[in-house]
């Protein structure tokens, strides 16, 4: 029996495990894959639009090499945090479902091996991010191999015909980089342009290539349908048929809204930001609290920045509920 089981081992994750671990209760956090995997999916050589002090967790310091980290220094730091403080964390095990008992939970998680493994505890903090659950085209075809939700780097694509769809930083960054690297980018977006509130390091770069023409730019636009060989796409010149040897589709990422609803949490269903206390980031479930980007749903208005200090308000709620219950036993 934990004092708290969190779902979900990203920086919030960690985070909260670090406030929990300073009020001397005991935890444990369950990870579906590895640590921070939110950043293990990000592109190898990216640099965080953040400063390194403000990534930081449990008060430990995070020194990188320039003011904006990179990827590698970011999973470096986040490693060392977690060996140094003895993070109970338990990952590639993957929480399948939540049963509520006369007081307490227990949390159904299966290893990579197919193994249950429960584990029980008088609360519940879930903090799965938003990442793991990319946001789908929904047409015919954007099951196949050839599409992704994540980039990573843009050497494999050389020479190959390549489609970004998305207008946000991630699609600019992954245009940019597959055209660096050689690929034929094309670049589909629904807005009128992709140059209002993109980091200022790629506004110079995107703005250049779209004026010379380098990335075959779809303002207004939109994926109709997908093939092994080409794509179709709405747009304000009609449907048009594009040569397409690979699709990178970055337009967004969702909570894990079954998880939540499956024990009762309450979400809007336009912004998918779920029901909570923002005191006490307690849901509208008793002792089932929400830390870090998943109380934004899909606004991008929580980042790593802001759900860090989650944790803390969490762990002062549950201490003090549990030293109540304590003194009154």
């Amino acid at each position: 029996m934990y004092d708290v089981v969190i779902i979900g081992g990203g920086p919030c994750g960690l985070s909260t495990g670090l406030a929990l671990q300073e009020k001397g209760l005991s935890y444990v956090i369950i990870e579906k894959e590895a640590i921070v995997n939110s950043i293990v999916n990000c592109p190898l050589h990216m640099t965080f639009y953040s400063t390194s002090d403000r990534l930081e967790i449990g008060n430990i310091p995070f020194l990188s090499q320039d003011v904006r980290p990179n990827r590698t220094e970011l999973l470096k730091y986040y490693r060392l945090v977690t060996e140094r403080q003895e993070i109970n964390i338990k990952c590639y095990q993957k929480v399948n479902s939540i049963s509520k008992n006369a007081a307490s939970f227990t949390v159904h998680a299966e290893d990579r091996n197919g193994n249950t493994i429960p584990y029980e505890a008088k609360m519940i903090v879930i903090a799965t991010g938003i990442f793991d659950t990319p946001r789908q085209l929904g047409v015919d075809g954007d099951n196949l191999a050839k599409v992704s939700h994540y980039y990573k780097e843009g050497h494999l694509y050389y020479g190959q015909h390549v489609t970004v769809v998305g207008g946000k930083n991630s699609a600019i960054e992954a245009a940019i980089d597959l055209y660096r690297n050689g690929a034929k980018v094309t670049l589909i977006h629904r807005g009128e342009t992709v140059l209002e509130g993109i980091k200022p390091s790629l506004l110079l770069d995107m703005r250049n290539l779209l004026k010379k023409g380098k990335i075959d730019f779809h303002p207004n636009s939109s994926i109709a349908a997908i093939d092994e060989s080409t794509i179709r796409i709405n747009s304000s010149d009609g449907t048009v048929t594009l040569q397409n040897d690979y699709v990178f589709s970055l337009i967004g990422y969702q909570p894990n809204i079954s998880l939540l609803q499956s024990i009762g949490i309450q979400t809007d269903l336009s912004s998918l930001v779920p029901s909570f206390n923002q005191e006490t980031y307690e849901s509208n479930v008793k002792n089932v609290f929400l830390s870090g980007v998943v109380t934004g749903g899909i606004t991008n208005r929580v980042y790593i920045e802001d759900g860090r200090f989650h944790g803390m308000k969490i762990a002062n709620e549950i201490a003090q509920r549990l030293s109540y219950v304590q003194s009154n036993l």
